[in-house]
């Protein structure tokens, strides 16, 4: 294993401002991510709630930073224990170090820009639109046979991972280096592909979802030839960005369910133990983890701190629960990270680092099964949800008359910025940002240079301008998307 073949400085197009050092290069990533829109949009975006008005609830951004300190903890653990196992100057990591740290910080950071607003339930939303209202235009245009077309099923598959990619790549244009980017491809099949249904498939994990579309398979071609990573394999520092993730979010979700008063810490407490219980005589667990009561052991503690507390009893349990639990799952996600190297090297290990039949990845489940169950279903978390259902389908639906225009005529509008018998149409163009707009010219070019096009070209543009919609609307905050459906549907 030599570090040399996957921490590399080059970049799609050359830097024109090239550094000496991947340590350095990686501060250039740095910079580029934190200054770039993409981050500072996470600010507006939902975690779990959306258009939550109180500061200390999660947004995608609080959440972020946080995977990003964990990310950088277990980095900074993995690299410790290989010096002392005196590996890294054999693994080609003694000068890069920093640069390593660095890497998963910052996919950390990002790993959640491809999100749409409203959480997970707005990705949802476009699929459900996708899969209805988007996959009809074809249809009508091309007929029923355009299904089995690749370019639709990849415009049928909506995914924040692969979002992430074209956003940062396609969109905000920003060239990071491919060992930045490889950080983020959790997910190692396009969108077109199907996922894999038998679980002997030896990428059944790490193909569960898509990880790009077509829109970006060169790009992801290039950077896997340039990083020496074969088709359906993962970049060795993901599984870090993967954990880090898990880690935080497994109690995220549950300290600000705390804090806006969905469950209290004896409902918390008492789910943690009666959940962990459940799994005694699990087919899929092992009894003797079960009866290690390593979880309800730790919440005992939690629970001892908070009757202890006179003042934010609250904070008090979830802090010692938090504080216990990042830390022996980092320690656990490094030592897997250094116990399976040559497969997470390689990008063969097909589960994450916190899986196992064992008590940290018990915990872990059992952790999002109390999300699930008590929060994720709370009413006032469905409410919201439908609410953003509601507006990103709504936004989609708006924007619908552009689709439903003849190649000749997008055409047309698209060069102009003008189609006369059609005012609606080229209002609701000028509503479109102009980033989106000039990326889906510069995709389109060639077809458009063409005298004659064929069903092939027009499907392909057609591709393209679904595109430039989802584009628009996925890349909403929460609060201009809730404005912009206002302001289309008419509300005061």
């Amino acid at each position: 294993m030599d570090y040399n073949e996957k921490l590399k400085h080059e970049r799609f197009r050359a830097s024109t401002a090239p550094k000496e050092t991947f340590d350095e290069e990686m501060e250039s990533d740095r910079g580029r991510s934190i200054n770039s829109a993409a981050v500072r949009r996470l600010q507006q975006k939902t975690q779990v709630f959306p258009l939550e008005s109180n500061a200390a609830v999660r947004s995608r951004l609080t959440h972020s930073l946080e995977v990003q300190q964990v990310g950088r903890y277990i980095a900074k653990l993995v690299l410790k224990k290989l010096n002392e196992a005196e590996k890294l100057k054999a693994l080609g990591l003694d000068d890069k170090k920093d640069g390593f740290t660095s890497a998963i910080e910052i996919a950390c950071l990002l790993h959640d820009v491809g999100n749409p607003a409203f959480g997970h339930f707005g990705e949802e939303a476009i699929n459900m639109w996708s899969e209805t209202s988007l996959l009809n235009v074809f249809t009508e245009k091309f007929g029923d046979e355009v299904k089995d077309n690749i370019l639709v099923k990849d415009l049928l598959c909506f995914e924040g991972n692969a979002q992430a990619i074209r956003l940062l790549h396609s969109l905000q244009d920003l060239n990071l280096s491919f060992s930045q980017v490889a950080c983020l491809i959790k997910y190692t099949r396009p969108a077109y592909e199907p996922k894999p249904t038998d679980k002997s498939d030896r990428y059944y994990y790490r193909k569960k979802k898509p990880g790009y579309y077509y829109s970006e398979e060169k790009y992801v071609k290039a950077l896997q030839n340039n990083l020496n990573i074969k088709s359906g394999n993962r970049f060795p520092l993901t599984y870090i960005m993967e954990a880090a993730d898990d880690i935080s979010y497994c109690i995220a979700d549950l300290d600000d369910a705390l804090d806006k008063g969905i469950l209290n810490v004896d409902q918390l407490h008492k789910a943690i133990n009666d959940i962990w219980d459940s799994y005694l005589d699990d087919e899929e667990v092992d009894n003797e983890v079960v009866k290690k009561r390593y979880l309800p052991n730790l919440a005992e503690k939690a629970y001892k701190r908070y009757e202890s507390e006179s003042h934010n009893k609250n904070h008090s349990y979830i802090l010692t629960l938090r504080t216990i639990l990042v830390n022996e799952l980092a320690n656990y996600a490094s030592d897997r990270y250094i116990e399976n190297h040559e497969a997470v090297f390689d990008g063969t290990l097909d589960e994450s680092l916190l899986d196992g039949n064992d008590e940290f990845h018990l915990a872990t489940e059992v952790l999002k099964d109390v999300a699930s169950k008590y929060v994720f279903s709370a009413k006032e978390v469905e409410r919201l949800e439908l609410q953003g259902h509601t507006i990103i389908s709504g936004l989609l639906d708006a924007y619908m008359p552009l689709l439903k225009l003849d190649y000749e005529k997008f055409k047309s509008l698209s060069k102009t910025e003008f189609l006369k018998p059609c005012p609606i149409e080229t209002r609701l163009y000028h509503d479109l940002s102009n980033k989106h707009k000039r990326h889906y010219s510069d995709s389109v070019k060639s077809i458009h240079e063409q005298e004659t096009v064929s069903d092939e070209d027009k499907i392909l543009e057609l591709y393209y301008r679904s595109r430039l919609l989802i584009d628009y609307i996925s890349g909403m905050t929460d609060r201009f998307a809730f404005e912009e459906y206002r302001s289309l549907k008419a509300i005061d």
